[in-house]
């Protein structure tokens, strides 16, 4: 009997998997950003999409967690209900939402919440020049709203998609045996 073929790590797997993905000039790779004095930098798929560098990866998470003490709306508590037809939903309690803007312990979060995604996903070293050339954030999540239309837009026109515009053609009923 043969043995299951083992998986070889690859080094640098998320880089590689942005550089496959531009190359295929894929909705998922790294768009690239001209900043004021006329360079050039690569900004990686928004962190949802999990295609950072472990580095990248793990500030972003730390912020994601660090989000969780943010203060938040009251929250919200939900009675039993009883529907008509003789269902009884348990009470229950649902947390409150994060205040916008982002504050803790009721003093701003500073920088703000979607410049610290910005940095968390780019790294120190790309924020800086970033801002060196006349960028910012604000930048970032322009390239990575667009990038979210895309995949939309990709997702709406695959038939096979949840909540697709396009429709599969009709498959006949199976004949009679």
């Amino acid at each position: 009997m043969a043995q299951p073929k083992m998986l070889q790590p690859v080094p640098d797997a998320a880089k590689s998997a942005r550089e496959q993905a531009k190359a295929y000039k894929s909705v998922f790779g790294p768009r690239s950003l001209e900043l004021g004095d006329g360079s050039i930098i690569d900004i990686p798929p928004h962190p949802n999409l999990r295609m950072l560098d472990d580095e990248q990866m793990a500030a972003y998470e730390e912020l994601l967690f660090e989000v969780e003490s943010y203060d938040r709306e009251p929250d919200l508590h939900i009675p039993e209900q009883k529907l008509d037809s003789g269902v009884i939903l348990p009470a229950e309690t649902r947390r409150g939402a994060v205040l916008e803007p982002h504050r803790l312990d009721g003093k701003l979060v500073k920088p703000p919440y979607t410049v610290r995604v910005v940095q968390a996903a780019v790294g120190d070293d790309l924020y800086a020049r970033l801002r060196a050339g006349g960028c910012n954030a604000a930048d970032v999540w322009r390239v990575w709203n667009e990038q979210g239309l895309e995949l939309t837009s990709r997702a709406d026109a695959d038939p096979k998609s949840n909540g697709s515009t396009s429709s599969v053609a009709h498959v006949p009923a199976p004949d009679q045996q």
